[in-house]
């Protein structure tokens, strides 16, 4: 991993995290909270285990891909990791090596505690309903704080990526944290999900006890709602055409 640090001096407790995955909920939180909150850049991160493959700029300039940590001066002050990619995935070295680089740099930066942004795949379940938020922790102190702000605990399960890495090899050097997961479905990650990112977005900025315009975020997951809702109507019936009438007796 090879980071190029923009400003060595920020120092913050919380680092959030908002990385691809199902739904791109925790991106697209992430997204939004850079968007309102105008942070500043800390860090742009480079790995080998990130595709091979360069992203095309609007304006034609190309660049790696890349992660980026960001410094968001709130009430709290809490640090924010999002970028292009997770590792490929070839194979599960890739994502403990890569979460073990990214905890020894939040030690560096002063992180104790470590949360993550996410999806959790509901299925057909998320085309019909409002999401939740599930919370697995790496203690049930911090779990059942998520649970007091509305969190639901599934009995089981997995968390696959970074987004359960830095918290499991996270736990043994540590730092405490935990896994905010909002309920999507796999079939929404081309365009993303707002109403998921939405509910993680408002717990997380809860807890911490920090204040974000969400007013554009609200109204990205009411229309899409209404369009998940509009997909799922069935289809009008087509009136029946007359009957023909007979004039030849």
């Amino acid at each position: 991993m090879r980071a190029i640090f923009h400003d060595e001096e920020k120092r913050a407790r919380y680092l959030v995290t908002g990385l691809p995955g199902i739904g791109r909920v925790g991106h697209v939180a992430a997204a939004y909270i850079i968007n309102k909150a105008n942070p500043v850049l800390v860090a742009d991160i480079f790995s080998e285990y990130f595709p091979q493959q360069v992203v095309i700029e609007e304006n034609g300039v190309l660049r790696l891909i890349r992660n980026q940590l960001y410094y968001v001066d709130a009430k709290d002050p809490f640090f924010l990791l999002t970028g292009d990619s997770q590792p490929v995935g070839s194979s599960p070295a890739e994502f403990y090596e890569y979460a073990a680089e990214i905890l020894n740099l939040a030690r560096q930066l002063g992180v104790e505690e470590i949360y993550t942004l996410a999806g959790i795949d509901r299925g057909a379940q998320r085309l019909s309903e409002k999401p939740g938020v599930v919370v697995a922790g790496t203690d049930e102190e911090i779990v059942k704080r998520f649970v007091e702000l509305g969190a639901k605990v599934d009995k089981g399960g997995a968390i696959t990526g970074l987004a359960g890495m830095l918290l499991g090899l996270g736990k043994l050097e540590g730092f405490r944290g935990a896994c905010l997961m909002g309920e999507t479905s796999a079939q929404l990650t081309m365009h993303g999900d707002p109403g998921a990112a939405l509910a993680v977005t408002r717990m997380i900025l809860s807890y911490l006890g920090n204040e974000l315009d969400l007013s554009d975020l609200e109204n990205a997951a009411q229309g899409f709602e209404a369009l998940l809702q509009k997909m799922l109507a069935p289809p009008k019936e087509e009136p029946k055409p007359p009957e023909p009438t007979d004039y030849i007796r």
